[in-house]
């Protein structure tokens, strides 16, 4: 019985992840997908260089330009992806609650807590 209460408490707590798991997931496809085509123009406008990562950077000659390409795609999606965790820090009651704050009311239920109900 006690078992059964803290297996159910710990998928409560885990249920409660499932949203923003989702979103962040969709948030990731939707910037990888932004971030290439914004990667593709900066290099068909000639901002940015297959000569400036080789000359300047120091990458070798044998990384491809497609390599290339995705090295700046994935630093630009890690560079959003901060941005949504910043978001969510700011944005979500969970995320703004400071770890340490001493309350009347625990924020985790006890499951043994109601056995004299």
């Amino acid at each position: 019985m006690r078992l059964e209460k803290k297996n159910e408490e710990k998928l409560a707590k885990r249920k409660g992840l499932t949203g923003k798991t989702i979103l962040q997931v969709i948030y990731l496809l939707v910037t990888g997908g932004l971030a290439y085509l914004f990667v593709e123009y900066l290099f068909s406008q000639g901002i940015l260089t297959v000569g400036l990562f080789y000359n300047q950077l120091l990458i070798p000659r044998s990384v491809p330009e497609l390599g290339l390409k995705l090295i700046v795609v994935l630093g630009l999606v890690i560079i959003m992806q901060i941005f949504f965790s910043l978001g969510y820090i700011i944005a979500s009651p969970e995320g703004r609650r400071r770890t340490g704050d001493a309350s009347m009311y625990s924020r985790n239920k006890d499951p043994f807590d109601d056995r004299f109900s």
